[in-house]
């Protein structure tokens, strides 16, 4: 079964930070991305591939380089909500509240 990807606001405000860091590397930013991209998108098969948050159980999350993807598998509506991007520097499970 596949399951569809949604994308949480916060998510979205998480990536334009990261943009905004990595604007002058612009193919480590690139690079980096297209992982992201290629990791979210085996969610649609792979939900569960990814290890649990401890802190925060609700979530799993995916290393990409430097950086945590935070996402919910929500099994009864067949999705797979993404949540989060964060720098593994920062204070994650102060954001996680957020």
């Amino acid at each position: 079964m596949n399951y569809k990807i949604e994308y949480i606001s916060t998510f979205y405000s998480d990536v334009q930070s990261v943009v905004g860091f990595l604007t002058e590397y612009p193919s480590k930013a690139a690079r980096i991305f297209a992982k992201i991209d290629k990791s979210i998108s085996s969610l649609e098969e792979m939900p569960k591939m990814h290890p649990v948050y401890m802190d925060v159980p609700a979530f799993r999350f995916i290393v990409v380089e430097d950086y945590l993807v935070f996402y919910k598998f929500i099994q009864a509506r067949g999705i797979v909500e993404v949540h989060r991007l964060l720098h593994g520097r920062m204070d994650i499970p102060e954001h996680m509240q957020e």
